[in-house]
């Protein structure tokens, strides 16, 4: 729990820095067109007060749609997206694979849970992080796939710049995930060529499974 209240500061810090940059941004933009921050506010539907507030981060609950309105009148278009980040908030179903694969393998590997790829700026996380005198191997836990090619192929990438040399894929053993598996067999083939009776018998000998794998449970 500590680990994810320190997460939410961190955030908080980083939303408010933002604030403050986009502030100014839309600061020096109502200054270059030489505007009042009351012609703002007046074609803005907005206060010439919360202009101002606004210019200074200090709307500290500015909802986006605020913030677009703003940099409409200024000519800035707001542009926002967000990035995986590693951590955050599991679901029940996701432990619970993660918990059922340490009881089918045993305890022959050492275990970090969201183990982060240790790369300056990225805040990628692998959801398990299994270690031996051999080999590392790196689980991610998907309860339900949406888009196969697109999931696999990220925890692929993953994999690559957290230069870990195993993958295994953690799935619950539904109707839905294997059709989706089945949709994506093109990646399968050359991504994920060791199933789930292979993969299961390495890591529960404590061996590298030969490849990257994925298993059903």
């Amino acid at each position: 729990m500590p680990n994810r209240i320190g997460k939410l500061d961190d955030a908080a810090i980083v939303g408010r820095r933002l604030q403050v940059d986009l502030g100014l941004e839309l600061r020096e933009a109502r200054l270059a067109r030489g505007l009042r921050q009351t012609d703002v506010a007046r074609v803005a539907s907005s206060s010439g007060s919360h202009v101002s507030r606004v210019e200074l981060g200090l709307v500290h609950d500015l909802s986006i749609a605020d913030a677009v309105r703003h940099g409409a009148v200024v000519g800035l278009r707001l542009h926002a997206r967000f990035y995986p980040a590693g951590g955050g908030l599991r679901d029940a179903a996701q432990l619970d694979l993660l918990r059922h694969l340490r009881a089918r393998i045993g305890d022959r590997w050492s275990w970090q849970l969201e183990a982060p790829l240790n790369i300056p700026g990225d805040q990628r996380a692998f959801d398990a992080l299994l270690s031996s005198p051999a080999t590392t191997i790196a689980v991610e836990a998907i309860t339900r796939l949406r888009d196969a090619q697109a999931q696999l192929r990220a925890a692929s990438l993953k994999q690559r710049d957290g230069q870990v040399p195993r993958l295994v894929i953690m799935l619950r053993g539904t109707d839905h995930n294997r059709a989706a598996l089945a949709s994506a067999a093109d990646v399968l083939a050359t991504s994920f060529p060791i199933g789930t009776r292979a993969t299961l018998a390495a890591l529960a000998a404590g061996e590298d499974p030969g490849d990257n794998g994925i298993v059903l449970l």
